[in-house]
């Protein structure tokens, strides 16, 4: 049989339709590729992978599925003969509305730099830099009194930034600067008028609000952004974002995005969005604890069961519910036990924790996965400790309780996990930016070398995932897994080498574990047969280059259910 680059139709199959009872053969279509690396144990490497629809229905060599090729037509696609094809990435916790926002809709001025499909944004790493760099884009329009947004302001590397900065660069034009970790906002005096927030307003506000120096940080944001979003956000500018999301997405190899709290439904802007042919990725929906109040139905099940009749094949409410403990990382606001802080400040309380297990219980005892935003070691102690009772209460053997972020915690709380049979989705971004700030001037050394202490979750048998948590990280796995695999800060140090990851337990944590915890492990996160046809289309093998490189191995575009989509080249659009 000769093999040609273009739909070949054999004899063969032509008799097997004549056999009394067969199928009427399909069309296959068959990639050829230097290497696929399929994260099934049983067949770890191939060459040839045969894909009808949506689906994979073959795996190994030419020479393997010839017992497929004999009975069907079939094409062989050879544009990936040079290439590498892992499953498709997956990135379980990211928020596509909030970097929407912040990505397409601010003037980004962050400590690190961000590569954007639109252009390259230079990071500013001091107070006197980021404030002329604020004064200079505030200038370019300076008759201008549109409200003027920024995101990526830091106090570690750009010092406090108060009301009265702001209002030396502009007394007229609204300034609202947004923290790195978007859990705190500084507005301007013409922003709080503009915003129509008064000092009596935040009087009723218990804490999070400094009046005076215009500073609404984790549940005193809550009352600077409904003025935000009511009186200074135009509804309708924020088309863009949407589609910058997801050319982020398809760039970084991912297939399978998780929104991480949020619950939109059919009409909503990402819904209109992301339910199309053209993205190349299925969107799962994992709702905050109110997420399924627009449902009818009593129980938490009930309103499950009517969210799934929204579902399409491009977007899936899944059965999970989403949990805040403490605050951000970013900001040091997370919890941290003995011996604290260095400058003796405390972190925040999103759940007081007394009332974690309460607020989760009936979704718990209704089946739900569970995931809680947790950052420092005394909030893993009251979201293990709710976990605990819970099992006593309502045993689950195989739940999904999730500790997202897991920012800091300690040796004892890695045993424990493992004991409760707990999951953890790490923000490895975290290591990189934060690592040599935290040792400086946040919780020393010691402590700092221990962040997203991974090493020991996976020896105490804990299932372990990355996330990018989107805008906070860039949607780009291959550079999580560099950063858990070389546990590198941004000045190069290597900060707790014990608690690092394989390479291969890295990349399962991007694939089929990821799967696992989204309850999809039957669908993707592996190339086997029988699962969607999801690809990432790489340029190099993470197994073959140096670990360092890991982290720069191009993205040439992705297979979605059976459908390629290159990346396009930057500065163009991908099609969306």
């Amino acid at each position: 049989m000769k093999e040609t680059s273009i739909r070949i139709v054999l004899w063969v199959a032509l008799l097997c339709i004549a056999i009394p009872g067969s199928a009427p053969a399909q069309q296959l279509t068959v990639y050829r590729a230097r290497q696929i690396i399929t994260m099934d144990p049983s067949l770890p490497t191939a060459t040839a992978v045969a894909v009808r629809d949506d689906r994979i229905v073959a795996v190994g060599t030419m020479e393997t599925l010839q017992p497929w090729l004999e009975a069907h037509d079939y094409e062989i696609d050879d544009s990936f003969l040079d290439k590498v094809l892992l499953p498709g990435l997956i990135d379980p916790h990211l928020h596509p509305g909030l970097g929407a926002s912040l990505l397409a809709r601010n003037e980004i001025i962050t400590p690190e730099d961000w590569e954007l499909p639109s252009g390259f944004v230079k990071g500013v790493t001091d107070r006197v830099g980021y404030l002329a760099r604020l004064q200079e884009l505030v200038d370019r329009d300076p008759d201008s009194e549109e409200p003027f947004f920024t995101w990526g302001w830091n106090t570690f590397w750009h010092g406090p930034i108060t009301r009265q900065d702001l209002d030396a660069i502009s007394t007229t034009r609204p300034i609202v600067v947004t923290q790195r970790s978007a859990h705190e906002v500084v507005l301007n005096t013409a922003a709080l008028e503009g915003a129509h927030i008064t000092k009596e307003d935040v009087a009723m506000v218990p804490e999070g609000v400094d009046w005076e120096g215009g500073r609404f940080w984790e549940s005193g944001r809550r009352v600077a952004a409904a003025g935000i979003e009511t009186y200074l956000r135009d509804a309708d500018e924020g088309g863009d974002g949407l589609a910058l999301v997801a050319d982020l997405i398809h760039r970084g190899g991912v297939t399978t995005i998780s929104t991480a709290g949020s619950a939109p439904g059919p009409g909503s802007a990402l819904w209109e969005a992301y339910d199309s042919e053209r993205i190349p990725f299925r969107t799962l929906i994992v709702a905050g604890q109110g997420g399924y109040g627009r449902s009818p139905g009593a129980t938490p099940s009930e309103k499950f069961e009517n969210a799934q009749a929204e579902n399409t094949g491009r977007i899936i409410n899944t059965k999970s519910v989403k949990y805040f403990a403490d605050g951000a990382m970013f900001a040091q606001y997370m919890q941290m036990g003995e011996p604290g802080y260095i400058d003796g400040h405390h972190g925040e309380w999103l759940t007081p924790p007394e009332e974690l297990k309460p607020r989760i219980e009936p979704f718990w005892e209704s089946g739900f996965d569970i995931n809680i935003h947790v950052n420092g070691d005394w909030g893993v102690d009251v979201t293990l400790d709710a976990l605990a009772d819970l099992l006593e209460e309502h045993p689950r053997p195989d739940h999904r309780y999730i500790l997202q972020h897991f920012g800091f915690s300690r040796q004892d709380q890695a045993t424990r996990l493992g004991r409760l049979n707990g999951v953890v989705s790490a923000t490895g971004y975290y290591l990189w930016l934060l690592g040599d700030k935290y040792a400086e001037v946040g919780i020393g050394p010691d402590r700092a070398d221990q962040m997203i202490r991974l090493g020991s979750l996976v020896r105490n048998g804990v299932k372990v995932t990355l996330h990018s948590d989107l805008p906070m990280g860039p949607v780009r796995p291959l550079l999580a897994v560099w950063s858990v695999t070389t546990r590198k800060t941004a000045s190069g140090t290597v900060r707790g080498p014990e608690e690092a990851l394989t390479l291969d337990q890295a990349l399962r944590a991007v694939t089929i574990d990821a799967a696992w915890s989204l309850r999809m492990d039957h669908e993707i996160g592996s190339i086997v047969a029988g699962k969607k046809a999801d690809f990432a289309v790489l340029e190099e093998d993470p197994y073959a280059v140096l670990p360092d490189d890991v982290k720069d191995i191009e993205v040439w575009g992705t297979v979605f259910e059976g459908q390629v989509f290159p990346v396009a080249p930057t500065g163009a659009s991908s099609g969306r």
